[in-house]
């Protein structure tokens, strides 16, 4: 099975007159709807816990300059913050009981079972996993955001026309 939602060029909402005429329409007609929706709430929901809290904090002023969250997007936000939560939670479990699993014997004496591992071990793995997701998701990661972003102004010679090789630094002036 093909997977459809990853497959072929990654989206952008670029509207430069560097993209062909018909996606450059399709991605202003988003932006237009984008402007249309609910900006995300700056407080954090109260179900989430301190450490889920603290994150939304963190995250929700960039996320607001980016301009690409929206109040439709709390779920996934939400799903973000309390994901990282858990992983914190694992990872601090891990550090005090180690990697692997343990028995307390009659006499009261901890007994590490290395043929199993803590528990916290596979939480955190699919905390990790979920939180790349919903990064990817959200525009968390650079990838992402790449793919977002509009590019700044490029820099013109005389004429008016583009100078794409001074972007690009050759070790010499152009």
């Amino acid at each position: 099975m093909v997977n459809k939602r990853n497959a072929g060029r990654k989206r952008t909402t670029r509207t430069d007159d560097g993209l062909r005429s018909d996606r450059r329409e399709r991605n202003l007609e988003f932006q237009e709807k984008q402007g249309e929706l609910n900006e995300l709430q700056d407080t954090a929901p109260n179900h989430l816990d301190d450490i889920g809290r603290a994150l939304w904090r963190k995250l929700v002023p960039d996320l607001k300059k980016l301009g690409t969250i929206k109040q439709i997007d709390t779920v996934n936000l939400e799903s973000f913050c309390s994901s990282y939560s858990t992983y914190r939670m694992a990872e601090e479990n891990l550090s005090q009981q180690g990697i692997f699993a343990y028995t307390i014997d009659e006499e009261g004496i901890k007994v590490v079972d290395f043929s199993k591992k803590n528990p916290a071990y596979s939480i955190m793995n699919d905390s990790i996993k979920t939180l790349k997701s919903l990064a990817a998701d959200l525009g968390l990661s650079f990838d992402s955001r790449s793919g977002q972003l509009v590019p700044s102004d490029i820099t013109t010679n005389g004429n008016g026309e583009n100078n794409n090789l001074r972007l690009v630094s050759f070790g010499a002036e152009i």
